[in-house]
């Protein structure tokens, strides 16, 4: 695992190198939510002609972003809930650190705490197969068949799991025995937002997603800090990570296991 870890630090700092002229860089560490993740990147290549094999998509549906669509719209729901984990918070926005050598407030580095094992979102996701039902709606997949449907989210969880992803936050409909241990549970996303837009779609933020202060504008934020260090929330909107990936967005995708690789992804996609 410390050789896999090596090998994507040098990656990730040859990405920054590459970019980081035209583009602020954050990382987004998660676990529960890459199976989530891949199926909406295989509705989007199915839908919206999403290149197959692009990254995990970090949200696919547009209607969460009705009236949601501004930061300062984002800032006005946590000053609600004082909590980034509130619902509405959380179906469009994600959290990130600005620098993979950023501690965020939790003392050490993100990439050395959290990279293996992925950052766990919460005990209060509650039942993530919900998600999963909830976007093949959407997509009008079984739409009409709850019975179909029940049958595709159980096939994609066995998917799932069998591919070694940590399915602990979904609930089978129709299963009894415990999910395997997974061994494949730390992923990460190393996410660039063009500077033209970068101030309107992502704030500096404390643990819980409070607004650090002057986390506005972010570009101001991020050029004070010496050494670079922070967390961030941004704003996941799919018309900037699906439809201008490439252009206003670049998104790369890494897993801690070895065993879970592109070849690995494009198979399980």
């Amino acid at each position: 695992q410390r050789v896999e870890a090596s090998s994507t630090l040098r990656e990730l700092l040859c990405r920054e190198l590459e970019l980081s002229e035209d583009y602020c860089v954050f990382y987004h560490s998660y676990s529960d939510s890459c199976l989530l993740y891949e199926l909406q990147a295989v509705l989007a290549t199915r839908l919206l002609g999403y290149p197959r094999g692009g990254p995990p998509v970090m949200r696919l549906s547009k209607a969460a972003f009705a009236g949601m669509g501004s930061l300062q719209a984002l800032l006005e729901v946590w000053s609600r809930s004082h909590n980034d984990h509130a619902p509405e918070f959380r179906s469009v926005a994600v959290s990130a650190f600005c620098s993979c050598f950023a501690s965020g407030g939790y003392r050490r580095s993100m990439l050395t705490t959290h990279f293996l094992s992925g950052y766990f979102g919460g005990r209060d996701l509650g039942d993530m197969t919900n998600m999963l039902e909830d976007i093949l709606r959407t997509c009008k997949i079984c739409h009409a068949d709850e019975a179909g449907l029940a049958v595709l989210v159980s096939e994609i969880l066995d998917v799932g799991e069998a591919s070694g992803l940590q399915v602990r936050s979904y609930k089978p409909r129709s299963r009894r025995q415990p999910w395997k241990e997974a061994t494949c549970p730390g992923h990460m996303l190393q996410i660039f937002v063009h500077s033209s837009i970068v101030d309107a779609v992502a704030y500096g933020a404390l643990p819980l997603g409070r607004r650090a202060s002057a986390g506005t504008p972010i570009s101001d934020w991020l050029g004070q800090q010496c050494p670079l260090d922070g967390q961030a929330r941004v704003l996941a909107h799919p018309d900037i990570f699906v439809r201008s990936l490439g252009h206003l967005a670049h998104v790369m995708t890494y897993s801690a296991a070895g065993s879970y690789r592109q070849e690995q992804r494009l198979q399980l996609l």
